[in-house]
């Protein structure tokens, strides 16, 4: 992992990018349909014979494990006229069309197409469900609607080393059982952005900057391919009983705080304190318009009080940021502006994902 280049400048993406039908058209298709996203919890698939579905930027998609444990993901659109197949999660023997009962194996491999043997020229060669790229990381299931895209190897070992450096193993994070999900009047690239720099942390998030040392000599910003990193301490204080309200962050084996954004939309975040992770991914539903789903894990050995005041915590930070980033989204829809000016130091992971946003869409 590298800093990320204070002098390193670049053209900020033009104001318009972020409320234009056509550029979020080619955000989807050139950036979310052919990057890694989160599709689900490893759980949901763990027994043979199971299946759950997600959506990757509006693309149905299932993920399987078929009776010999074997991983596969593929569209979840029938090749023959185009119903969506599965629904939701649970034990699976095979995948049956529910419109005119065209059956796949969990492979993705058509089994049965009833009535095609009537037809003199219909051929079903090829008809097999399209594959995707999927692979398992620890509770998370990842996939990439190309099925020939390689896994960021590099980028997910530096965000689970951030977890098991504090003793814990990365594959045995217990999810909580509720999952928060949210939509919000806003372009994905502003709430991207946001959370990239913490400039705007004393200001926003009072409580936050209580409990984690926000000042630009303790927040330390990095990069490595398409990860970018913030990493910062928790602040030293004489107040630490009004701290300690906000976040317990003694007592517990983790000592710094962890703020990993892989590219292009998803955010992995490790408190200081007993032990616990907040995955949030984001994607576009819409011109200024994006939906979000956030998990938090359990590390082993923390306790239910730190998970439910940690919780709480993230919701709180989560809630300040949307308002703000609803108000930053009027502003670069109106025109008022050509762009927005990000400080190369201060907001350097800004300059950088913004890089990325640009390479992607070349």
């Amino acid at each position: 992992m590298t800093s990320v280049s204070s002098n390193t400048i670049a053209a900020p993406l033009p104001a318009h990018w972020y409320a234009d039908e056509r550029q979020a058209r080619d955000e989807r298709e050139l950036i979310f349909h052919r990057s890694w996203q989160v599709a689900g919890l490893s759980k949901d698939v763990r027994e043979p014979q199971s299946m759950t579905t997600a959506k990757i930027a509006g693309m149905p998609v299932v993920i399987t494990r078929d009776a010999d444990r074997e991983l596969h993901a593929m569209l979840n659109v029938c090749l023959h006229r185009g119903a969506v197949i599965a629904q939701g999660s649970g034990p699976a023997k095979l995948l049956q069309c529910p419109n005119h009962a065209w059956v796949y194996g969990l492979d993705g491999k058509l089994k049965s197409a009833p009535r095609t043997e009537r037809e003199d020229d219909y051929s079903c060669e090829g008809m097999d469900l399209t594959p995707v790229a999927v692979l398992e990381w620890g509770p998370l299931l990842l996939v990439n609607l190309d099925a020939d895209a390689e896994p960021p190897l590099a980028e997910l070992a530096t965000m689970q080393e951030s977890v098991e450096r504090y003793g814990f193993a990365f594959d045995q994070l217990e999810p909580m059982p509720e999952q928060f999900e949210w939509e919000i009047e806003c372009d994905w690239k502003i709430l991207i952005e946001n959370y990239l720099e913490c400039y705007h942390c004393a200001t926003v998030h009072k409580d936050f900057s209580q409990v984690i040392d926000v000042s630009p000599e303790r927040y330390a910003l990095s990069s490595d391919g398409i990860l970018l990193t913030a990493h910062a301490p928790v602040r030293d204080t004489s107040k630490v009983e009004q701290q300690q309200k906000i976040l317990a962050t003694d007592g517990g084996p983790v000592t710094d705080s962890h703020w990993h954004m892989l590219f292009p939309a998803t955010t992995f975040n490790v408190y200081p304190g007993e032990g616990a992770i907040e995955i949030t991914w984001f994607w576009p539903t819409g011109v200024s318009k994006s939906k979000a789903c956030c998990i938090f894990f359990k590390m082993p050995g923390a306790s239910d009080q730190y998970i439910e005041q940690l919780t709480e915590f993230g919701i709180q930070v989560m809630e300040e940021d949307n308002a703000l980033c609803a108000l930053m989204q009027e502003g670069m829809a109106s025109g008022a502006i050509a762009s927005a000016r990000p400080l190369p130091k201060s907001e350097a992971l800004v300059v950088a994902f913004q890089k990325l946003v640009r390479r992607a869409l070349a």
